[in-house]
């Protein structure tokens, strides 16, 4: 038996599934896949990583980008995924693009924010 379960999770997948499960559930699943799918990363530790997105995986590691609350910005960062808790959805960014006037007083975040939803 494994010691370590979360070694055998594919993140990636499962965050994937979640995200179109959200869609379909809030009437979006008509709309483009994500393009980036934000996520909460909870580990053993007090503090979750959020927001973030997986930028890759190995069947060590979940590698991350973290968004930077302080503005624009992103820091890279790796998770033992046997430290990991669990993961959720906290919205996607779909790849299409949305008239800027429509978003007031918004900043973009990654690319786009047009499909953004919590």
């Amino acid at each position: 038996m494994n010691d370590y379960p979360n070694s055998s999770i594919n993140w990636s997948e499962k965050v994937k599934n979640l995200d179109e499960n959200i869609r379909r559930e809030i009437g979006l699943e008509g709309d483009s896949e994500a393009k980036h799918i934000l996520i909460k990363v909870q580990t053993k530790s007090a503090e979750a990583i959020e927001p973030a997105f997986i930028v890759g995986e190995d069947e060590t590691f979940l590698d991350l980008f973290v968004l930077s609350p302080q503005g624009p910005g992103i820091t890279s960062t790796a998770v033992l995924k046997d430290n990991i808790q669990s993961v959720g959805v906290i919205g996607g960014v779909s790849a299409e693009k949305l008239d800027p006037s429509e978003v007031p007083d918004e900043q973009p975040l990654l690319d786009d924010v047009s499909g953004l939803y919590q």
